[in-house]
């Protein structure tokens, strides 16, 4: 019953869809898992938005300097960038004609931390006095 209604839904949208201009996609990380929150921004336009659960996004209006909301340009060459903490920022140069865009999946890498040792002993012994120490004993109290 869900899958019939899911189904009549997205079949009821898609005519209302079809004459309007927009910018679609998808973000995961590269185990294809979806990343959701992720701020994706449009350049020009002024448009930033967040992906949802499943870490889709649209992009169906621009906003101009005034921040009033404007139709997307034909021909124009746009650039998008996909940012969320944690990952290295994905970005694309779109080349937008008109009507819908369904773009490729963008796939963000996670940021990757570097450990080198640094050389420091760690032997306790190598440090005299330790009856200085910063912290609190409550023994006997």
């Amino acid at each position: 019953m869900r899958g019939l209604l899911t189904l009549a839904l997205l079949l009821a949208s898609t005519p209302a869809m079809a004459g309007r201009h927009y910018i679609e996609g998808s973000v995961l990380d590269r185990n294809g898992q979806p990343i959701d929150r992720a701020i994706v921004s449009l350049a020009p336009g002024n448009v930033e938005l967040v992906t949802d659960r499943e870490g889709r996004f649209l992009i169906d209006y621009l906003r101009r300097d005034d921040g009033q909301r404007t139709r997307m340009s034909k021909k124009t060459v746009y650039t998008l960038e996909v940012f969320k903490p944690g990952f290295h920022t994905a970005s694309l140069t779109i080349d937008y004609r008109k009507g819908p865009l369904l773009l490729e999946t963008v796939t963000m890498v996670e940021e990757s931390i570097e450990l080198r040792e640094d050389g420091t002993p760690l032997d306790p012994n190598q440090f005299e006095d330790r009856a200085d120490s910063t912290g609190v004993s409550y023994e006997g109290q």
